[in-house]
């Protein structure tokens, strides 16, 4: 069986201190990324229009009660 000499492709040998600071990416980082940020806009859409709905009720329960 040949060995496959990668250096004679111009592929670049890196050590364990390289790999760690080399900055991913790709299809499963982008998915986690994107569902991630979505999530997140979806709660705090959610949140914000419960306590608009809260506010408001309690602003017209106190007004009937005041009234």
């Amino acid at each position: 069986m040949k060995n496959l000499e990668l250096k004679e492709l111009g592929v670049q040998e890196m050590n364990t201190t390289e790999m760690t600071k080399v900055e991913g990416g790709g299809i499963l980082n982008d998915l986690l990324f994107n569902t991630v940020s979505t999530v997140g806009a979806t709660v705090n859409i959610l949140a914000t229009n419960t306590v608009n709905f809260l506010g408001y009720t309690l602003n017209k329960l106190v007004g009937v009660i005041l009234s």
